[in-house]
């Protein structure tokens, strides 16, 4: 498999294309998985960066290709690391904006070398003109980010009272003291427009900020400058709603149980998850309804209906047993078996004859030895999804067996779920839409 990863170090870049541009060229230049991260290349916590390694060392991955070498990341021993990785499992490594020749010359090393060290100049000078720009805006009181709501910048960049969200501001200080915090999230939805989830008012509350205070963190170490600007609470404002919006915890842990179709259930309308409810016409009966609707009302989604948890599970169930019986049948009607031709492999087998009728000097053995490291990386993937085949096909002969699935504990469906359905939308009514896994 051939596989492109991309990488972008903020969101603000991610928000202007950078990642697209990345992720199109990846493709045409014949990617047929595309990994990406938005994180820092310094970071060692990279999700699709430690899944593209892994994917490596089990031999599922035949390509690596990335737009630039500092892609990879932003520091040469790890830059190099990873190239060693390529080479040592055999996956060829392509840098579109300059090509390398996979030899592990010496003058391949001087380049990823230089390459590299550039790469990591470029984010050491970042850092220290972020330092820089942040000793500036402390010395001289600046707030350094986005305005907590309620307040907006002067031409100074000190904090000011918004002219409009001042009095919204105070008016969910004052709610926060009687209010259910559902409650205050639709009011604000559906009177001003704006969205503020139940479980961010706590965050809200806490910050320095509403008490007139401006915070810097230095080093991950906090410093706090008192009565830089207007306070939106005074400190016993503050004692109280610590009080009020303090977070309770759930006694009934089932209730935090994942469902069967956590992550895979969503709305119809506007995408949001379908959450569980738990009362309906003042009956305590488990139902899903989207989670945006419940927090901020029609303003944010016009899906308010609701479906009790028996019968989404009764309909999941019957989708099951449907698309194993259509698979079934599928199979059972092939009489004879269609051998799969592997292109690549074919093309890969013809390049090592002709290699072979060029003589056996060691550089021709070298290249028929990683071409036929790749052809054994492709049948080991092969076989595994050979395999994964073997396994979906009794599981979905399983499916047609009575009362199967009705057996089934919710955590031991939800297994099954992810495994065969790739979502599930609910617009309304007593009907779901269900979008099935294609087998490997």
């Amino acid at each position: 498999m051939r596989v492109g990863y991309a990488r972008v170090s903020s969101k603000s870049q991610a928000d202007t294309d950078a990642l697209n541009q990345q992720k199109d060229r990846l493709i045409k230049a014949g990617a047929e998985q595309i990994l990406s991260d938005v994180q820092s290349g310094r970071e060692d916590s990279r999700k699709s960066y430690k899944k593209l390694l892994k994917l490596v060392k089990d031999g599922i991955v035949t390509e690596v290709i990335t737009t630039r070498l500092d892609r990879l990341g932003r520091n040469t021993i790890e830059i190099h690391r990873a190239i060693e990785i390529f080479r040592k499992y055999g996956v060829k490594y392509t840098n579109l904006d300059m090509p390398l020749d996979g030899s592990g010359s010496a003058m391949e090393w001087f380049t990823v070398q230089n390459v590299a060290a550039l790469a990591e100049l470029e984010s050491r000078s970042i850092s220290d003109r972020v330092k820089h720009g942040l000793d500036y805006y402390r010395q001289n009181l600046k707030y350094f980010s986005t305005p907590p709501f309620g307040y907006a910048k002067d031409e100074n960049s000190r904090l000011i009272p918004h002219p409009v969200n001042w009095d919204i501001a105070k008016q969910i200080c004052e709610k926060l003291r009687s209010q259910a915090k559902t409650s205050i999230s639709r009011w604000l939805s559906e009177e001003h427009g704006i969205e503020m989830y139940p479980t961010s008012f706590r965050r809200y509350i806490i910050n320095p900020c509403l008490r007139g205070h401006t915070v810097y963190k230095i080093d991950g170490k906090e410093e706090i400058h008192y009565n830089t600007h207007i306070p939106l609470l005074t400190e016993a404002e503050y004692q109280e709603l610590l009080q009020t919006t303090a977070l309770k915890v759930r006694r009934d842990k089932s209730k935090e149980r994942l469902h069967f179709l956590a992550g895979l259930f969503r709305c119809g309308e506007c995408g949001a998850a379908m959450s569980k409810t738990g009362s309906y016409n003042g009956k305590n009966v488990l139902r899903f309804q989207c989670a945006k609707y419940k927090k901020f009302g029609l303003k944010s989604c016009t899906n308010k209906k609701t479906l009790a948890a028996s019968i989404v599970r009764r309909l999941t169930i019957q989708q099951l047993i449907n698309y194993a019986e259509e698979i079934t049948q599928e199979i059972e009607n092939q009489t004879v078996a269609q051998s799969e031709v592997d292109v690549e492999t074919l093309e890969l087998q013809r390049q090592i004859e002709g290699l072979r009728k060029l003589g056996n000097n060691p550089a021709i053995l070298n290249a028929i030895y990683e071409l036929q490291k790749q052809i054994k990386n492709r049948e080991h993937y092969r076989d595994m999804c050979r395999e994964t085949m073997k396994e979906d096909r009794k599981l979905l002969y399983a499916f047609r067996q009575a009362d199967f699935l009705e057996t089934l504990s919710d955590e031991e469906l939800r297994s099954i779920c992810l495994r065969f359905i790739e979502s599930v939308k609910y617009s309304g009514g007593k009907e779901l839409n269900f979008s099935m896994r294609a087998l490997v």
